[in-house]
């Protein structure tokens, strides 16, 4: 007999979780647990879109650990490479000899990149793949500025932070940070920074940048402008088609480096096997981690063979490793072979039909956004004046959580979003989808009262 998922057999958090999450208070990072950024459960294992804790609770996961787990948890075609992998070479380093898998990722991704981007330097996570970022550019252009967005979230290594504007909270204790970093506003629609609206807005998002280049800091001086196609930590922020396109001009005109920070957006997860593809545009270089292998640690950065041809100093002892390398080929070979961009795409639909009902009879839903199965929901106290409400969010997901579906917050703040492994059944994805619209109608009936 097929078992029921979710299963709640012992309601969340439970004996064996707490008991665990004592001993890890006791010998952890306590940054995690004390600012609420993790849920209050254990994880003992996973299959597919389904995660089970350490009581014998069985969860719709509606996290993919972070974006990452793209072609399922514990996926047996990732699994059986890596096994084999194991059987012949765990570890030798990029910086001792060659390697087949090493190579023959390199190479695959210069494949399935799109344009002209050719040559990759892999490493172990997205933050990595941000760090070589910033010393390609550096060093290929000769120049130290930096412009990135409000709204952008990098990674936590003191060069990525510097980039992120996501949170001021990432970077307090931290100062002074990488100097010569500037942030532009990001064409976050539902509260825009000039108070217009899209469509039939002056785009002052991006006659902005000219005047910022204008009176700010001269155009020659700036290495590379980053951004996030879509901004994942923060919510699933679309940007308008209008505006990658007309950065990548910027770019063009003054001799930048158009880099994209494709981490948590590229593998598949918003309908195309990476994000700019929405847009028509091709960067100059572009990170990647997260979905890039499974969930085995692995990240890149794919650029174009006139910047990353560069003889400079820069490495990685573990970047790379034969076994995650052994899973990214195999992963990647399942996203294609399984058609999961377009799977996003289709779910992605269902998924905003269903939510935009919620959004509709409630208070407490401001804003829906995103692509293929990359979705936000913005949670309000007030949906005329758009008051943000972390706490309402925070409830949201502790119901949802109790009844078996687990959801990543912005750690706090009132964002939640819906990012589930591509490979979720239909019948899945709409049974997670009812729990947390149930959960949201209690939390608006809550906060009626």
């Amino acid at each position: 007999m097929k078992e029921e998922i979710p299963n709640i057999i012992n309601e969340p958090p439970a004996k064996n979780s707490l008991k665990l999450r004592k001993k890890d208070e006791k010998y952890g990072f306590a940054t995690l647990f004390l600012s609420g950024k993790q849920l209050p459960i254990a994880i003992k294992r996973g299959k597919g879109a389904v995660l089970e804790d350490v009581d014998g609770n069985r969860f719709i996961d509606f996290t993919s650990g972070i974006a990452v787990s793209n072609v399922g948890h514990c996926n047996p075609y990732v699994i059986d490479a890596a096994k084999k992998q194991m059987d012949n070479l765990i570890h030798i380093s990029q910086h001792i000899a060659h390697y087949e898998t090493h190579t023959m990722l390199k190479e695959k991704l210069a494949e399935i990149t799109p344009g002209d981007l050719k040559r990759s330097f892999l490493c172990n996570s997205g933050g990595e793949a941000i760090e070589a970022l910033i010393k390609v550019s550096k060093f290929y252009s000769e120049r130290d500025a930096f412009l990135g967005f409000t709204g952008a979230f990098h990674g936590q290594s003191v060069a990525a932070m510097s980039l992120s504007a996501s949170s001021s909270e990432w970077k307090f204790g931290f100062q002074p940070l990488l100097p010569c970093v500037y942030h532009a506003p990001f064409p976050y629609c539902y509260r825009c920074p000039f108070g217009e609206e899209y469509p039939g807005c002056s785009f002052q998002c991006i006659e902005f940048l000219h005047k910022f280049l204008e009176t700010v800091i001269h155009p020659y001086e700036i290495a590379t402008i980053i951004a996030e196609p879509i901004q994942g930590e923060k919510g699933a922020i679309v940007p308008p088609p209008e505006f990658l396109p007309e950065l990548r001009k910027i770019c063009d005109e003054n001799d930048i480096i158009f880099a994209l920070d494709e981490v948590q957006t590229g593998f598949g997860r918003t309908g195309k096997m990476f994000a700019c593809e929405h847009f028509g545009v091709v960067p100059d270089l572009m990170a990647l981690a997260k979905g890039i292998a499974g969930g085995f640690p692995l990240g890149a950065l794919v650029g174009k063979e006139e910047i990353m041809n560069q003889e400079m100093g820069h490495g990685s002892t573990f970047g790379g490793n034969p076994v995650s390398c052994a899973a990214a080929l195999a992963a990647i070979d399942f996203i294609i072979k399984e058609k999961l961009p377009e799977r996003a795409e289709k779910l992605g639909k269902l998924a905003l039909k269903i939510l935009k009902e919620v959004k509709e009879d409630t208070e407490i839903v401001g804003d829906l956004r995103g692509k293929g199965l990359l979705i936000g929901l913005e949670i309000v106290s007030d949906k005329d004046k758009k008051t943000p409400s972390g706490k309402l969010a925070e409830r949201i997901r502790e119901i949802a959580m109790k009844n078996g579906v687990l959801m990543v917050g912005q750690f706090g703040k009132n964002n939640i979003r819906v990012i589930p492994p591509l490979v979720i059944s239909e019948e899945l994805l709409e049974k997670g989808l009812n729990i947390l619209s149930d959960a949201i109608k209690k939390v608006d009936s809550e906060a009626k009262k």
